[in-house]
Parts: C-alpha cells; sequence; structure tokens
C-alpha cells in the first residue's frame, strides 16, 4: 500500500542520520561545547504539531478501511551542543477504521537529533530513537481480526526542517515513521506533521 515514507525517503534518512555526526565529529562541532540531560541549562524548549498519520497495514479482503486520521505531538527538547540534542514527545496516532473494528495508538518517543543549520535562520535535522507505544484494537467476531490491548517498544526515525522566526519562536515540518507493536504482530506508522516550537533564551 502506499505509505507517506517512501523507501528512498527512509534511505535518505538514515544516510542523514548516521553521516551527520561523524562528518560534525570530523569539523570539530561534535564536543564543542557539551552539555549534559542533567545539567540545568540542557533542556531548552518546548512545541507542539498537528499533521496526518497513516498505519502501514493490510486491509482484509471485501473489507472497507481507512488507515489515515488526523495526529499530533507535544514535545520538548534540549541541546547536547549547537548540532546534537535530545528530544522527548507524546503523539496521539489517532484512530484507523477496518471492517467491525478501530485501532487507537498513542506512544511516547524519545529521540536523538543531529542537526545542520543552513541559509539564514533554516536547519534540516535527521532523528533516530525509540518509541513506546500502547495500541488498543477491537472489533466484531464476524471482523476476523485479533483484538485486544498491546504495548511495548520500537524504533523510531525520521528527519524534518525548520525555519526560525524570531530569536525564540520557530516553525517546523516532521516527516518520521515509528514501529508500533499491536495485537498479534507489529507494523509502522507513518506521520507528517508542521508545528510551532518555542526556545527559552
Amino acid at each position: 500500500m502506499h505509505s507517506l515514507l517512501s523507501k528512498t525517503a527512509i534511505a535518505t534518512t538514515l544516510s542523514f542520520v548516521l553521516g551527520a555526526p561523524a562528518a560534525l565529529a570530523q569539523s570539530g562541532g561534535m564536543m564543542s561545547g557539551l552539555k549534559m540531560p542533567y545539567e540545568r541549562d540542557f533542556w531548552g524548549y518546548i512545541g507542539a504539531s498537528l499533521g496526518r498519520s497513516e498505519i502501514n497495514i493490510d486491509c482484509p479482503a471485501g473489507g472497507g478501511c481507512d488507515f489515515t486520521d488526523q495526529t499530533f505531538r507535544v514535545f520538548g527538547g534540549g541541546r547536547f551542543n549547537d548540532a546534537v540534542g535530545a528530544e522527548v514527545g507524546y503523539i496521539k496516532f489517532g484512530d484507523f477504521s477496518r471492517p467491525g473494528g478501530e485501532i487507537d495508538s498513542k506512544a511516547l518517543d524519545f529521540t536523538l537529533i543531529a542537526g545542520i543549520p543552513f541559509a539564514t535562520n533554516w536547519s534540516v535535522f535527521g532523528k533516530l530513537g525509540a518509541v513506546y507505544a500502547r495500541t488498543n484494537v477491537t472489533g466484531t467476531p464476524q471482523a476476523n481480526v485479533q483484538t485486544g490491548k498491546e504495548s511495548g517498544w520500537g524504533p523510531r526515525f525520521g528527519f524534518g526542517l525548520q525555519m526560525g522566526l524570531t530569536d525564540n519562536w520557530a516553525i517546523r515540518a516532521d516527516l518520521d515513521r515509528y514501529r508500533i507493536k499491536y495485537p498479534g504482530d507489529r507494523d509502522t506508522i507513518d506521520t507528517f506533521t508542521l508545528g510551532a516550537q518555542y526556545t527559552f533564551r
């Protein structure tokens, strides 16, 4: 089925996330002015995003499915230095329907971010981390799908683009993939969101 993240986008994202830290380290930027999460001035921004989500599972033959919905995410983060940071978020993926039932999923995600600034007030960044998701699948006996609740850890990755508006405010676009566990299987959810970020200065 069609996915928000193509194979080319996945390969590009992973190459950026894995390659950017090495490039920054060679330039001396990786270790410059390093801060740790337990330090007072590490955590420095909060934000919220809204957008579209899509779960990548098959629709039962002969059934009508709606595997896209609205999603939102709230997040907070900080920086080890000017190039590398960490972010924690809560995301509500939405409700996805298939014959005789629904799939509801929400999660906490923990992400390392590597960013590269360009032009004036712009930056592009890659994200790689983990997600802890809780999923509830409902359905009728006639639907012939496994129902129940499931939770567990999985990987998450993505990339984004940010534009600064003022010293404190920025807007950002994020494209992410999360691998989640639901009754009987694991699969991926893709999200595309637009949001605002406030940095404390």
